[in-house]
């Protein structure tokens, strides 16, 4: 795994756990893709891709966390479900969260 897929899926992290459960594996495939791209603009050129997004992806993960504090939850919900509450279809409510 190379040093800047590392330092992106660890800033990942930083997101909220809905907002991850949703949208991590993508994001870590449109950089990689985009990284590729990045790697042909030379050294000089990818240090300004990899500032750029690693920069990006903090802000992104600061906005998501003052919308999450900022908006109504049965409004959140409506928009971005916790896949984690989610219970599976043909499982009764009673024994799925009956482990919770």
């Amino acid at each position: 795994m190379s040093g800047m897929r590392r330092a992106y899926r660890i800033l990942i992290e930083l997101y909220p756990a809905d907002y991850k459960a949703s949208f991590a594996t993508g994001m870590l495939d449109a950089f990689e893709r985009a990284a590729e791209d990045g790697r042909t603009q030379g050294r000089a050129g990818f240090a300004r891709f990899a500032l750029a997004e690693l920069t990006g992806l903090l802000m992104g993960a600061a906005a998501e966390w003052i919308a999450k504090r900022t908006t109504d939850r049965s409004l959140r919900g409506i928009y971005l479900p916790d896949l984690r509450m989610m219970r599976p279809a043909g499982v009764s409510r009673e024994s799925w969260f009956r482990g919770a």
